[in-house]
């Protein structure tokens, strides 16, 4: 137990970082990775704590067998079977009370049957208390506790324990009720259906656990399975109201229940004797990397999964292996943090949810370590999200800004054309092909740009790229005129002013929301380089993207060019209009109100 007490002892250590909060803008759709509350551990429902291969049965439960003929446990059977069914009336229980007493009196029944009559006697009490009144609850329960006593017909003391969990939790006793329907669901030849157990533990403890498990939490340490339940409920990921100034509504972060972990850790260490064999310590190992990870400690959540010996099982767990890639991650050891997160994404055994967060990770992971064709692979994932994420296992939107922002102007052209090349082959790739002749076409390389789009069937705006292709060429000749040269810039700008959204706006990647994604200049996300880097990116993506802007600028140049002449007065008309019909969301307002006043006082000159 040597290993088991450094953990122990090291993790109580962590319980003086608890008023640090790994504390960083959370957004809904838009670098998640960015966020510590993204890395907490995977959230656990009640249906991760069954085991596999369970062997139950399925007998009728007592007073539901057999009900013909004249014999008093028969009989008690029918009445009994009377009020087991949903009634819309009040229900005469003295004469289901006196088929118990005529069972009973029979002096030929087996111990079997006996024992059937017993818990149908205990049952009755159940059903005939009223909503407010406890007193034949408190009875029934005193009947299946002496049931459970003295029976020995196995199907009917899983039965009888079922209904005592069911009454403890009637009473209100969570505690009690929750041990019972754990023991239950991972109990040979248990008479209760999986499903009766699962909702049962779902109705009892839900997702959010309520509060009784936290007040409670010493009576779940009489087991290892009950206090790795307990344990694993306390420190799922919660949602609480924080407000975000750049949000409505709330937003989820790390709740006030962190106090309680030093509860936890002075647990564990009374009661590690739960833990004493080999694959125990793992599991407390596993369960002090959760604590650790959940409190905001990821230095001390390395320290621990450090203890645990290489050759361990539980190191392969898509549990230990998200832990440990997100202490990696928000300890800034952003290179480490890969292998976990893939072998995450590789395991047969996880949910869809926890895959996309692994998907996600290794998103964040690439964009740190700038390994852009790997991030481009991952973030095309990103468009295959689950439609939603239950219990705030990892919450974020069905839909990111993640793979459009990183296409349309985070990956550099010879990243996307280095992705493509490598990966063309094995996956479907039409999406970047799109955004890669996009990107072309606004670094003016438009034959290349129509190539692309003709082998992607965009016929349209390979067209229209062929088109520019022409007239960027004739609008840059060196042998031209002056005046002929004027002339093919003027027609150069007046194509791209009329064709607003079809040359140089990526029409399949935003869906309407690309503003939502601009928005560096308030991001908490960012260190101050980063921050002021993706500032510029932003502002160049929107000047490239922006036709009646581009179409501004060259039309300017030829104003400046050409003075007071035919072509000067058409192009500063052309500009003033480009400059009017620019959407407000573009910014630079006050750059494009100067020029159309300069513009429109330079038309007005004699």
């Amino acid at each position: 137990m040597k290993i088991g007490r450094r953990l122990l002892r090291y993790s109580a250590a962590l319980l003086i970082c608890f008023g640090v909060a790994w504390a960083c803008g959370f957004d809904w759709s838009l670098r998640e990775y960015f966020s510590a509350r993204f890395w907490l551990p995977f959230a656990r429902q009640v249906a991760d704590f069954e085991k596999t291969d369970v062997n139950r049965v399925s007998e009728p439960f007592a007073g539901m067998g057999d009900s013909r003929g004249d014999a008093p446990l028969a009989k008690l059977r029918a009445a009994y079977q009377e009020v087991s069914q949903p009634i819309n009336e009040p229900f005469d229980f003295s004469t289901l009370r006196q088929a118990s007493a005529d069972a009973r009196a029979d002096s030929s029944l087996s111990k079997r049957d006996r024992e059937e009559v017993d818990l149908i006697d205990a049952k009755i009490d159940m059903r005939e208390h009223m909503p407010g009144e406890t007193e034949l609850l408190f009875r029934s329960k005193s009947k299946l506790e002496q049931f459970l006593n003295t029976a020995q017909t196995p199907e009917f003391l899983s039965e009888a324990r079922g209904w005592l969990a069911h009454i403890d939790l009637a009473l209100g006793n969570q505690t009690a009720a929750g041990k019972i329907y754990l023991d239950e669901l991972n109990r040979d030849g248990s008479n209760l259906s999986r499903d009766t157990v699962l909702t049962s533990l779902s109705r009892a403890y839900g997702y959010d656990r309520g509060t009784q498990l936290l007040e409670h939490l010493d009576d779940y340490f009489d087991t290892a399975e009950h206090a790795a339940f307990a344990i694993q409920m306390v420190t799922n990921p919660r949602q609480v109201a924080v407000p975000n100034p750049r949000f409505a509504g709330d937003q989820p972060e790390i709740d006030s229940v962190v106090e309680a972990y030093g509860r936890i850790q002075g647990l564990l260490a009374r009661h590690q004797d739960l833990w004493r064999s080999e694959s125990g310590v793992s599991a407390l190992g596993l369960l002090s990397l959760r604590t650790a990870l959940r409190a905001g400690d990821p230095p001390g959540a390395l320290k621990i999964a450090a203890m645990i010996p290489a050759d361990a099982a539980i190191r392969s767990e898509p549990d230990f292996q998200w832990m440990l890639g997100s202490a990696y991650f928000l300890t800034h050891n952003f290179a480490a943090a890969e292998q976990p997160l893939l072998n995450v994404y590789q395991s047969a055994s996880i949910s869809p949810e926890q895959r996309a967060s692994a998907v996600y990770g290794l998103v964040g992971v690439y964009r740190k370590t700038n390994n852009v064709v790997e991030e481009i692979r991952f973030a095309l994932g990103l468009t295959e999200l689950p439609a939603g994420f239950s219990g705030f296992a990892i919450s974020w939107s069905s839909f990111t800004f993640d793979l459009s922002l990183l296409l349309d102007a985070e990956a550099p052209i010879p990243a996307m054309e280095e992705f493509l090349a490598k990966y063309a082959a094995t996956i479907d790739v039409k999406t970047v092909k799109y955004a890669l002749a996009v990107r072309l076409a606004r670094a003016d390389r438009y034959e290349e740009a129509a190539r692309i789009f003709e082998s992607i069937g965009a016929p349209e705006r390979a067209e229209r790229m062929h088109r520019m292709d022409g007239l960027y060429r004739e609008a840059n000749r060196a042998d031209l005129p002056a005046k002929k040269l004027l002339e093919e810039k003027y027609a150069l700008a007046e194509y791209i002013a009329s064709n607003q959204d079809r040359l140089y706006f990526n029409d399949t990647l935003w869906s309407g929301m690309q503003n939502y994604a601009l928005h560096a200049d308030q991001g908490s996300e960012f260190t101050k380089v980063e921050r002021q880097a993706q500032i510029v990116l932003e502002r160049k993506l929107r000047d490239d993207q922006e036709e009646r802007w581009r179409a501004y600028l060259i039309l300017r140049g030829i104003v400046q060019e050409s003075g007071e002449t035919e072509v000067g007065r058409k192009a500063a008309k052309l500009a003033i209009s480009c400059v009017r019909k620019i959407n407000p969301r573009f910014g630079r307002s006050k750059e494009l109100i100067r020029a159309d006043l300069e513009l429109s006082t330079w038309l007005r000159q004699p």
